[in-house]
């Protein structure tokens, strides 16, 4: 169990490594970070959760407990994370960054095989949901706080017209709904077009750690161990212990669900924290990698506790 665990997580620090080292010799240039960024955002971001969603089964979705304790799992941690980080001062750019690396979790790459090797591949469909929380929800949540903040000097109403907007616009926001929809109408999604998505997709990854590992190998400025010792303790154990929580108070789901959404919730913060670091600064950004790096780092030990926790 350990050792699979392990080989979850080594394709991310090697991602992470290759990243460092393009930007340590400066092979692609020392703004190639945000070129991936913007990539992932715009582009394979986008298309990954539009190809996740779709290919469910809309029987899946009906677990309103499941959609209850892991959105209210999530939210109640990034609610926290944002609450402390303006306690410590930070701008409300800042503490939104915060908050959404505390709360997002990496459920694609390391949570789907680290579920399918706990409980096989009835995981999948659960761990799908979660997917489609994350991205379509919490991930959202994030990018209009991201609007509001971002507009503070215009006024609450600026913000949110800000915000709803730039929702409205949104690829991934667009591409989250459409999934939605063709999943519930059931409609096909097969060939060289599923192919071609399906390529796009599995860029997303490689590209968002990639540019954190650039983005590390920069000079580093302004982020310090208390901010970022924050965060890896608000994801590793805090938002697990909130979802086990609101799991107990609510009318009880299938037990591997159950699991699925606690082990959801104990994995590292993922990439796309990230992408939307660089709108609030140079702090963000730091921020946002290294709470990827060390959450991934400290996962290995984590993880293996949850499993035996949850009786894997």
């Amino acid at each position: 169990m350990a050792v699979t665990i392990l080989g979850a997580l080594v394709p991310v620090f090697g991602l992470i490594l290759i990243g460092y080292v393009c930007g340590r010799y400066d092979i692609l240039g020392d703004r190639a970070f945000e070129v991936l960024n913007r990539f992932v955002i715009a582009i394979t971001l986008p298309i990954l959760t539009f190809r996740s969603i779709a290919h469910m089964d809309p029987r899946n979705l009906a677990v309103p407990g499941m959609f209850i304790a892991v959105t209210l799992g999530a939210l109640i941690t990034y609610a926290l994370a944002f609450a402390i980080a303006r306690r410590f001062g930070r701008s409300g750019a800042n503490a939104n960054i915060a908050a959404l690396c505390a709360c997002f979790s990496n459920t694609g790459f390391i949570g789907l095989p680290v579920a399918t090797l706990a409980w096989g591949p009835e995981a999948v469909a659960p761990v799908s949901v979660t997917m489609l929380i994350y991205s379509a929800i919490v991930f959202t949540v994030g990018l209009v706080m991201s609007e509001v903040t971002a507009s503070h000097g215009h006024g609450v109403g600026t913000g949110l017209k800000l915000a709803a907007r730039s929702t409205v616009r949104n690829p991934l926001i667009f591409m989250a709904v459409l999934g939605c929809v063709w999943s519930v109408l059931r409609l096909p999604l097969t060939g060289p077009a599923d192919i071609l998505m399906q390529t796009l997709a599995q860029a997303t990854a490689p590209c968002a750690l990639t540019a954190i590992g650039i983005f590390i190998a920069l000079p580093r400025q302004s982020a310090t161990p208390g901010p970022i010792g924050r965060v890896v303790a608000l994801k590793l154990l805090a938002q697990p212990l909130i979802t086990a929580g609101l799991l107990w108070m609510l009318p009880p789901i299938p037990p591997l669900w159950a699991k699925v959404a606690i082990l959801m919730a104990a994995m590292p913060c993922g990439a796309s924290s990230f992408v939307l670091a660089g709108k609030a600064g140079r702090w963000a950004m730091e921020l946002s990698a290294w709470a990827v790096m060390l959450t991934t780092t400290m996962a290995s030990i984590t993880l293996i506790g949850m499993l035996w926790w949850l009786g894997a």
